[in-house]
């Protein structure tokens, strides 16, 4: 399974004084002795990324751990540049879309109602495939192998040594 979580919930997944965190907690535990894979990619997300170094510090100990897919930075840049042009509004998340776009991830984590108008536009990507979005606890059906895309196989979780660096 391959997620695009959208800096705005980088806390509610990973820190567990977010008062949000329990509707993310299990975004959080699929990641970790799961399947789940973070997706990222594109100059807008890794400048937002850089403005929280301790999620950083763990994306970085995630991709160590197979944990994290970059995609194509120039790919999602171009998208992100064309959603740009074409969007007339005060929607701000077009990298978003373009790193589902590029990727083909099913699945992005966000609770931005503005978002999600967007990201599941299906003119947006190829073949009409529009992502689901997972928003509270009460989409946690989502976080299962059957949303696993090409850009995150192979899929593994992690041995418990590597899980206890995470809890």
């Amino acid at each position: 399974m391959c997620i695009v979580i959208d800096t705005n919930n980088l806390s509610c997944v990973f820190k567990k004084e977010n008062r949000e965190h329990a509707d993310f907690e299990p975004v959080y535990r699929w990641i970790i002795s799961g399947k789940g894979k973070i997706v990222y990619g594109g100059t807008t997300y890794e400048r937002e990324l850089e403005e929280t170094p301790t999620i950083r510090k763990l994306f970085l100990r995630f991709s160590i751990y197979n944990k994290v897919v970059v995609v194509d930075k120039a790919a999602v840049d171009s998208k992100e540049a064309e959603y740009k042009r074409h969007v007339n509004s005060d929607f701000d998340d077009p990298h978003l879309v373009a790193i589902v776009a590029v990727s083909g991830v099913r699945l992005v984590c966000t609770n931005d109602k503005r978002a999600i108008p967007f990201l599941t536009n299906k003119e947006f990507y190829g073949k009409g495939k529009k992502p689901k979005i997972y928003s509270t606890k009460k989409n946690e059906d989502l976080l299962c192998d059957k949303n696993i895309t090409k850009c995150c196989k192979p899929a593994s979780q992690l041995n418990k040594d590597k899980q206890e660096f995470f809890v």
